[in-house]
């Protein structure tokens, strides 16, 4: 771990969350001389359950996992983390542990920010404290929104409805995720997501462009099969 001067001198981390994009210069000052990247390779644990949560996470490059295990050691994934993501804002003022493991799916940066320095951010800027509202809110939304199509008993249904998610969430019409992280998000196997993911190309919604892409073609009728 090392001071990020990376990210100080070329505002690697804070161009990638909108979040911060927007604060003055000494606040921004203030949590580049804080913040530490760390680079992690495959399959490596970024936080473990029960860890505390002491600082905020910015996913700089790379993906992570957060996923508890069942009863028979199986893995059961919580949320896919993407570039721009912050892991623990929602514990800014509370002292509080992780409740699942994080793993890199592949090589990962992450960015760590002292959470003491935004706190006293947010205590002054009215503007920042909004903003952070907001952007809690907007998460609760996302997992509410995940739970919901995660119940979907049809398999075909719930793919379409997890792929008009992403895109609409990221406000991207590719979907830059492979099998078997689809399968993880909504629990469904890689075999199941490969066939259906077929069946969604043949019928015109979606074109698998390249590998880990998805290109969507029919935003609208994904919406559509999806609610039927």
């Amino acid at each position: 771990m090392e001071e990020c001067q990376h990210c100080k001198s070329h505002n690697h981390c804070l161009s990638k969350v909108n979040l911060f994009k927007e604060l003055g210069v000494d606040e921004s000052k203030s949590i580049y001389l804080t913040a530490y990247h760390k680079d992690i390779e495959k399959n490596d644990r970024v936080f473990s359950f029960n860890d505390p949560i002491d600082k905020l996470l910015i996913l700089r490059y790379g993906k992570i996992k957060s996923l508890i295990y069942d009863g028979e050691g199986r893995e059961n994934i919580i949320k896919i983390y993407l570039p721009g993501d912050i892991i623990g804002e929602n514990s800014i003022f509370l002292d509080q542990a992780y409740q699942a493991d994080g793993i890199a799916i592949e090589k990962t940066g992450i960015c760590e920010v002292d959470k003491t320095t935004l706190r006293q951010i947010l205590v002054k800027d009215i503007d920042f404290s909004i903003k952070m509202i907001k952007n809690l809110s907007q998460k609760l939304y996302e997992s509410e929104k995940l739970l919901e199509i995660v119940s979907i008993k049809d398999s075909y249904k719930r793919l379409a409805a997890f792929l008009a998610y992403r895109s609409s969430l990221t406000q991207n019409n590719h979907v830059e995720l492979n099998q078997e992280n689809i399968g993880f998000s909504i629990n469904l196997s890689r075999e199941t997501v490969s066939r259906r993911l077929t069946k969604l190309e043949q019928e015109g919604y979606i074109e698998q462009s390249a590998y880990k892409k998805i290109k969507i073609k029919d935003l609208r009728g994904l919406i559509n099969l999806s609610n039927t």
